[in-house]
């Protein structure tokens, strides 16, 4: 199980990546989630875009996982809070899944921040360079 980490890393990321790509190229598909007490909901979506991104790549290619970790612990918890929560609260169908689901992802996130990415990772490589 050598590969475990490598493969749960791309496994992992990969929702991210493809979610802020598509944040970022259809941005008038995702506005209808915001929070509605949130203003500019283009840019909203648009830097949730590039949130999502960054933390899906840092974690992807374990260069400072921890902390891309970390970012989208915040990010999706939020999310289940803000986007699904109500609709999980109302028992809709589609809404609560979605809400288990980013809770799951919030969870994952929260043990790559806690145990890193692994030994097959740009961190482990600087690591063992800085020994």
């Amino acid at each position: 199980m050598q590969y475990a980490p490598v493969i749960g890393r791309v496994l992992f990321s990969a929702a991210f990546i493809m979610f802020g790509v598509n944040h970022i190229m259809d941005p008038g598909a995702m506005t209808g989630m915001v929070p509605a007490f949130l203003p500019a909901k283009t840019a909203v979506v648009i830097l949730t875009g590039i949130i999502s991104m960054a933390g899906g790549i840092s974690v992807l290619i374990g260069y400072k996982a921890k902390l891309g970790a970390l970012v989208l612990f915040f990010f999706v918890l939020s999310t289940a809070v803000l986007v699904w929560g109500g609709q999980f609260l109302d028992g809709d169908p589609i809404g609560t899944p979605m809400f288990f689901k980013d809770l799951s992802m919030a969870g994952a996130a929260l043990l790559i921040h806690h145990f890193g990415a692994g030994p097959m990772s740009l961190d482990a490589k600087s690591e063992s360079s800085d020994e």
